[in-house]
């Protein structure tokens, strides 16, 4: 039981709502962070850890970049190791129709200023002799990294307690209600938090709370096959990413590699868990194996998943509310959020502190929703049919109301 005041209040506590409370602690501002469960341990704990520029919608890319400088300093910043590999980033192309795909990936990443080059099949062969003849040809770009998603969320929880963050962790917001001077916030554990100004960081979750201030979008959680092997012959070379989806790869530790392949499955918010069928391990282990024979022998680990937020445009959602004044929504990373989390912290301070932000956000505001989205061709081919179907369901119900 008991009151909290503070200036703002953070709902969610994984890495986009710990680097915003950072941030903001940075400007002066106080910050209580909101957490049902445990900080850091959701999706922003249990991602397959890529740090990936190329490939982004080129609307994103000066908040990517502005995120990785802060990847690549992170360690400075918390003290800790982080996990933080600058390994470089491969898209592979496994068909002919594949090729025009990561040639427009390289031609973004370029334009954004970002030294990205395209190789054939030989060439890839020959710099990374793992793979195999089915790969008729990548981009290559060296900037990207990879870090522990369990490392490095923990030490950006410790970083923002560190900075003055209050933290209420396995704590439900049960209301948000706006009051004259800014929200009060009622929690299932008898706490109250009064603030100035909300940040709605709840991930998968953020849906829920958005539609509450009347703001309904065609969110859906679900969540990437992942696991690791332990190859006959380690893996210490940059991560390989299929441009079709069907194989993602990275080191890991202790030998290890991180295995991780598309389609996404169902997730459940409701008890936060994402089952992965063993006939899709099985799959994926067949593909690594017809791709990267030079890791010889694989023998697999452990298998898991995350619960992520999707939208149709596979964009997210970061800016104000356009119903409630002093409601910040980030949120709707659709799968490739981890990347951008230190640099979305750093705008929603921005926006908080200052009202605005030299960091273009205006293809991710929630507005956009209002009318007809285009969705992402992604959509149709990274997920499981039951989700295609499912959001083919909340499209046609959200042009009905």
């Amino acid at each position: 039981m008991g009151s909290r005041s503070v200036d703002v209040a953070i709902i969610g506590g994984g890495l986009m709502g710990c680097f915003s409370a950072y941030h903001l602690r940075q400007r002066g501002r106080s910050v209580a962070i909101i957490e049902k469960g445990k900080a850091g341990a959701a999706a922003s704990g249990v991602n397959f850890g890529n740090l990936r520029l190329q490939g982004r919608h080129p609307a994103e890319f000066p908040l990517s970049l502005r995120a990785h400088a802060l990847w690549e300093d992170l360690s400075r910043s918390t003290g800790e190791d982080c996990g933080f590999v600058p390994c470089g980033h491969v898209y592979l192309a496994f068909a002919d129709d594949d090729l025009p795909k990561i040639e427009r990936a390289a031609r973004d990443a370029q334009g954004a200023g970002l030294g990205v080059e395209v190789v054939g099949g030989p060439e890839a062969r020959r710099r990374w002799p793992v793979l195999s003849d089915v790969v008729k040809g990548a981009s290559w770009s060296r900037r990207d990294a990879i870090a522990d998603a369990a490392v490095a969320s923990q030490a950006v929880v410790r970083l923002a307690m560190r900075a003055g963050a209050q933290m209420l962790d396995r704590t439900t917001v049960v209301a948000v209600e706006p009051t004259a001077s800014g929200f009060a916030i009622t929690t299932d554990t008898g706490v109250m938090v009064t603030c100035g100004q909300v940040v709605n960081a709840a991930g998968a979750w953020a849906g829920e709370l958005a539609q509450k201030f009347g703001e309904p979008i065609p969110m859906f959680a679900a969540g990437p096959p992942l696991f690791t092997v332990l190859p006959e012959h380690g893996y210490a070379g940059p991560s390989l990413h299929a441009v079709d989806g069907t194989l993602l790869l990275r080191q890991g530790n202790d030998r290890e590699a991180v295995v991780g392949f598309f389609p996404r499955v169902r997730a459940d918010l409701a008890t936060g868990l994402t089952h992965v069928p063993m006939e899709r391990v099985e799959r994926g282990l067949v593909r690594l194996a017809e791709v990267a024979p030079g890791l010889g022998r694989l023998q697999q680990g452990r298998v898991w998943s995350g619960v992520e937020g999707y939208l149709p445009d596979m964009l997210p959602v970061i800016g104000w509310s356009g119903s409630t004044p002093g409601l910040l929504h980030a949120f709707g990373f659709s799968g490739h959020g981890y990347q951008l989390a230190p640099g979305v912290g750093a705008v929603v301070a921005d926006l908080l502190v200052d009202g605005t932000t030299a960091t273009p956000l205006d293809a991710f505001t929630i507005q956009r929703f209002a009318g007809d989205v285009i969705p992402d061709e992604k959509l149709w081919s990274e997920f499981d049919p039951e989700l295609v179907a499912k959001f083919r369901k909340m499209q046609a119900s959200a042009s009905n109301a």
